[in-house]
């Protein structure tokens, strides 16, 4: 994803908007800092199409996603990504109580 949003950002160098978005990035994630210095460039791959992702506690996740372009094409995009089947969806739930911390008992 991190070279994929270089190749996103090769348009918008000069906006502030989109600046701040890679401070925030690089910020949060010693990983994506890891990505970003690669300087790889990888354009945006087809939408729509059934992705697997594997989580290491819950096992596969079967999605979809949707683009909604914000701008002109190849642009600012938001991706939302769905659950291909129940089994996922159950997933997707166990993973944000995974987040989550338990209460404190009595």
């Amino acid at each position: 994803m991190a070279a994929k949003f270089r190749a996103a950002m090769a348009e918008h160098l000069a906006e502030p908007a989109w600046k701040c978005l890679l401070r925030r990035l690089q910020e949060a994630s010693p990983e994506f800092r890891e990505q970003w210095a690669r300087h790889e460039v990888v354009p945006p791959a087809a939408a729509n199409r059934p992705r697997t992702f594997h989580h290491p506690r819950l096992g596969a996740l079967r999605l979809t996603f949707n683009n909604l372009w914000t701008g002109p094409h190849p642009g600012t995009r938001l991706l939302t990504f769905t659950p291909l089947d129940a089994e996922t969806h159950e997933r997707l739930g166990r993973l944000g109580r995974l987040r989550t911390p338990e209460p404190a008992g009595p």
